[in-house]
């Protein structure tokens, strides 16, 4: 079962840090966060998985990127002020688990 919880995690992790690279940590910025999935290897399960923790724990904010977007149900969200900290978090220390994520260094492994 933790390795269950520990890859779930490493997919949020991985959404939510392709999102913040992509942004450069602007909270300003809306993308949309399927296609950051897809570009980190996730499939769409797994995004669909992380993408509606990541909005029920406010680490983003959906977006519509445009009125189409939100008519074609596309997925645009921005980064929170607490999705930057909890991504900025896991590289304080690399070895230390955080709130939201394992330790960087095993999702890495």
């Amino acid at each position: 079962m933790i390795a269950l919880i520990r890859e779930k995690r490493t997919y949020r992790f991985r959404l939510l840090f392709a999102l913040y690279k992509k942004a450069d940590a602007n909270m300003d910025a809306v993308y949309d966060m399927q296609e950051l999935a897809m570009q980190a290897g996730m499939n769409h399960n797994q995004f669909l998985s992380a993408w509606k923790y990541l909005h029920m724990e406010e680490l983003i904010q959906v977006r519509p990127y445009h009125e189409q977007s939100a008519q074609e149900g596309r997925y645009h969200a921005r980064l929170m002020h607490k999705g930057i900290k909890a991504i900025e978090e896991v590289f304080l220390n690399e070895n230390q688990y955080t709130y939201y994520f394992p330790a960087y260094r095993e999702m890495m492994s």
